[in-house]
């Protein structure tokens, strides 16, 4: 047995109003539809669905029963139309570097949702399975096409409180046995371990972070000091920013990069990274300077 779905959205018009006349103006139709839409499906379940009464319709235990099937088939056929109607939605793979935070990759989505405004942006865990990548130069995959966004130098982020926050600048030899919280998944940093490896000076780390969020709350929280990049510095909140000096001078380029044979992805790359750096450009509120 075929329902009539008009007739079912006038039943839940009907059940919900509880009343003809109110269902009959939800729908824009005369009251006689609403009252042969009800009798038809009472005719086809061979059960009464409400009771009328000068108050208006009481339903019955059918109609009970009936009403959440009824939203569901109605929901679905709703779903179906959309579906056929409504413009094939691209997928589009970005893969943001793990060292990297997400605030300043913002205008990126911004820029994507404006040259493609039909596509579902999808953060993926790899390079790999990603069409558009946003990187450090020196982590890009082999082959791809790299447009730089904006160079950043590392920095030591001290906690406030801390007794080395008055210290101006940091050198080689200042690490000797400073308290340092580590961020094993940062390429940079691992360079950072093996040079002082080199140099024979030994290191004290304090506590190991998973993540760039979870480095900068240890930092605030006084665990001890971190050697990140300036962007990442940024984002604490009570922590102080020192530069660093000499062999300890390390810094990045960041930027977008897609592989070489993707045409298409390859001619918006350039407008793309544009994009980012014009609101990277934008003046923000004043804040209190953590930079000596």
């Amino acid at each position: 047995m075929l329902f009539d779905l008009r007739a079912l959205g006038y039943f839940v018009a009907a059940y919900e109003e509880r009343s003809v006349t109110a269902a009959s103006r939800r729908c824009f139709v005369a009251q006689p539809s609403i009252s042969m839409a009800i009798k038809g499906l009472e005719d086809a379940l061979e059960t009464t669905l409400f009771e009328r009464s000068r108050q208006g319709l009481a339903p019955t235990p059918a109609a009970h029963r009936l009403y959440p099937r009824a939203c569901s088939l109605l929901a679905q056929s709703s779903a179906m139309v959309r579906d056929f109607r409504d413009a094939p939605r691209e997928t589009l793979g970005i893969f943001l570097q793990d060292d990297l935070m997400v605030q300043p990759a913002a205008p990126l989505f911004t820029q994507i949702a404006q040259e493609w405004p039909h596509t579902m942006v999808r953060l993926t865990a790899s390079a790999q399975e990603a069409r558009l990548r946003m990187v450090a130069e020196h982590c890009k995959p082999p082959g791809d096409t790299f447009v730089p966004l904006w160079y950043e130098p590392y920095v030591m982020l001290v906690p406030e409180q801390h007794p080395l926050r008055f210290k101006k600048r940091f050198g080689l030899a200042d690490i000797e046995n400073l308290p340092l919280i580590e961020w094993p998944y940062c390429p940079l940093h691992q360079s950072f371990i093996r040079l002082l490896a080199e140099r024979g000076i030994a290191l004290q780390v304090q506590a190991s972070a998973a993540r760039e969020e979870l480095l900068l709350h240890m930092v605030d929280a006084g665990m001890g000091l971190a050697v990140v990049p300036q962007s990442h510095a940024a984002q604490a909140r009570r922590a102080l920013t020192r530069p660093l000096d000499g062999p300890l001078a390390f810094s990045r380029h960041i930027g977008l990069a897609c592989d070489a044979s993707d045409a298409p992805l390859l001619g918006l790359l350039h407008r793309l990274a544009d994009g980012m750096k014009a609101a990277a450009a934008q003046p923000e509120p004043m804040q209190r300077s953590n930079v000596v």
